[in-house]
């Protein structure tokens, strides 16, 4: 046993020697020792000990265990030890005080105001204030604090939670159907889900009754519970992380009883009956506070939105989706009541996403070959390092499981079709990063539909232009074709020439375009792999590595260029450097790449002024 230590390690009587001196005297003062340092869960232990050791029980040892389990927030437990000593000694100031405190504990407030006025015909102090606490209860539930009718204002919530306790208790004995709700609708994510609204509306008010009866540890309460919601606690390291989950698990279960009881002493329609209560002066006074802070909230709405105007005006995409989501929680954070225009301003924010998706899509200002390249580029066929995805308002998704919390959250909470097209539209480009093509088809429809009930051309048109392009990826052609039509009729109702432009030069890309080209299955490549095939099992890896080494040649001029040919032509005006295959399968792969991986960290030891083009090839 040890208490120089943070943790303090105590366990019952069986472990330790019977014939110890004095033993039950001694785990009694260790708990109380433990008490005062607050090491509660341990002094419990060493109470418990000290029982074990004793055939009769001792009032000390009773005493101090009730202290320790009130402190550990385990108020029954405690009310229960005090009845013990009251069977012992009934007359014990102590056990009277400990008796008074343990039913205000447990919410029994007339019983503990009534030990409190038999302690204090005996002794004042500290009965006095047990009248005091026990009395000020009381009228804040029921009495002058409240409100005459308090009580019959309350009538219709509690026949309504009587009713709704009565339903609970007969759907005990139904048998539920595990294949319940388990079909192809409900497999994926529910949008306007009554069951999440009920429980984002729960969450806040609970959050608006820990901020009230907890003050600054409702954060720290907040903060618990999103830990115990984390898998990322569980690392390598168990023993560290059982800790971790233990600690957060014990805190949060505290500060939720502390407050209840909180809760009970004093309830929430308490400050109703005290804001009704204030002089007419003050609450002019607080209505005139809400107004300031109403139209505070107006100028910073007006200033987010002019930031995502000019981001989207530099057409930095990565920026500007970034500011947007903030953008969305912010004004999602504000009331109806504090902020009458939350939904305009919401919808403002879909269309201006909508605006930047279409954004890139203008090719007026490009040369020829770069309007194709851009062209391929949107519609997902990569051909060159530039553009990027991010510079056509394709900007990739860094961690999809994140991504997909968020819209599961967003969808269930979503009831306007103006963020459902955004949503959808959204989603689909998620599941198109990742493969997913038959997701992704499905809720491209679903945005489709959701713009078309917004009645929001830029919505459908974006919603079209990513139906192109899982058909493009899935090498469907005549999908694909119908979709850029579509697309294109869009545009023209529009009335934006540049989409028009666009979409019919989609439309021809899609006609010329080689599926088979795409898929990486031209005719040179299907000859190398019957080639292959035929060697024997000894030649296949040396072939295979020939054939990989003379991809580096353009296919007209494969056949033409000869094993071990010069790589430099010192005869050309410029200094250049031909490719060429290479005469034989590396060696030693591991040093080969060490090598090159130190030659670029190599001083340069060239004339001043030369350059190798290759280098930018």
């Amino acid at each position: 046993m040890t208490s120089g230590g943070k943790s303090t390690g105590i366990t019952g009587g069986s472990g330790y020697a019977k014939d110890i001196f004095g033993a039950a005297t001694l785990y009694r003062e260790w708990g109380y020792r433990l008490k005062t340092i607050e090491e509660y869960s341990s002094a419990i232990t060493a109470f418990e000990a000290s029982q074990n050791y004793t055939e009769t029980d001792d009032l000390r040892t009773l005493l101090g265990l009730s202290e320790a389990l009130s402190r550990n927030t385990k108020y029954h437990e405690a009310a229960g030890v005090i009845d013990k000593c009251m069977r012992i000694d009934p007359q014990n100031l102590r056990v009277k005080w400990r008796r008074v405190e343990t039913l205000f504990a447990i919410a029994e407030f007339g019983y503990s105001l009534i030990h409190a006025h038999q302690g204090m015909q005996q002794h004042r102090f500290p009965f006095e204030l047990g009248v005091f606490q026990g009395n000020g209860t009381v009228l804040d539930c029921i009495g002058h604090n409240t409100s005459p009718i308090a009580l019959r204002e309350l009538f219709p919530w509690i026949r309504s939670v009587q009713r709704r306790q009565r339903e609970l208790i007969a759907k005990l004995g139904e048998e539920e159907d595990e294949f319940q709700g388990i079909d192809d609708e409900n497999t994926r994510l529910k949008v306007n889900d009554p069951t999440a609204k009920l429980k984002a509306y729960l969450d806040q008010l609970h959050r608006v009754l820990a901020e009230t009866y907890l003050g600054l540890m409702a954060q720290d309460k907040d903060m618990m519970s999103e830990t115990l919601e984390n898998n990322a606690i569980w690392s390598a390291n168990a023993e560290s992380s059982k800790q971790i989950y233990a600690l957060a698990d014990e805190f949060y279960r505290k500060s939720c009883y502390r407050q209840d009881v909180l809760r009970i002493r004093r309830p929430y329609y308490a400050y109703r009956f005290d804001r009704e209560a204030w002089p007419a002066g003050h609450k002019a006074l607080v209505r005139h506070g809400k107004k300031i802070r109403s139209d505070t909230v107006v100028i910073e709405a007006n200033f987010l939105l002019q930031r995502l105007h000019r981001v989207r005006m530099k057409r930095d995409y990565p920026l500007f989706f970034k500011y947007l989501d903030r953008t969305k929680i912010k004004f999602e954070s504000y009331s109806d009541r504090m902020f009458p225009l939350k939904q305009k301003c919401l919808n403002t924010i879909y269309k201006m996403a909508g605006w930047a998706y279409t954004d890139p899509r203008n090719l007026t200002c490009l040369e020829d070959g770069a309007k194709d390249r851009y062209l391929k580029h949107h519609l997902g066929i990569r051909v060159a390092k530039l553009p990027r995805d991010s510079d056509i308002a394709w900007v990739p998704t860094t961690d999809v499981k994140l991504a997909l919390k968020a819209f599961r959250r967003r969808l269930s909470l979503a009831s306007q079709p103006l963020e459902l097209a955004w949503l959808f539209h959204d989603l689909c480009k998620l599941y198109v990063e990742t493969r997913r093509f038959d997701l992704a088809r499905f809720y491209a429809k679903k945005a489709r539909d959701a713009s078309i009930e917004a009645e929001n051309e830029h919505w459908l048109l974006n919603a079209n232009h990513i139906m192109v392009r899982i058909e493009i990826l899935q090498h469907n052609r005549n999908e694909a074709r119908e979709a850029a039509q579509v697309a294109m009729h869009s545009a023209k109702r529009l009335g934006i020439d540049y989409l028009v432009d666009f979409y019919q030069r989609a439309v021809r890309l899609v006609d010329e375009i080689d599926f088979d080209i795409l898929n990486g299955a031209d005719s040179i490549t299907k000859r190398q792999t019957l080639i292959v095939d035929l060697m024997p099992d000894e030649l296949k890896n040396t072939v295979d590595f020939l054939f990989l080494s003379m991809n580096v040649v353009p296919a007209k001029r494969r056949l033409s260029v000869m094993p071990g040919c010069k790589a430099f032509n010192y005869k050309f005006p410029m200094y250049c450097r031909r490719n060429s295959i290479l005469p034989a399968p590396p060696r030693d792969p591991e040093k080969e790449s060490r090598t090159a991986l130190l030659k670029q960290f190599a001083p340069p030891r060239g004339v001043v002024g030369w350059m190798d083009f290759d280098d930018y090839v």
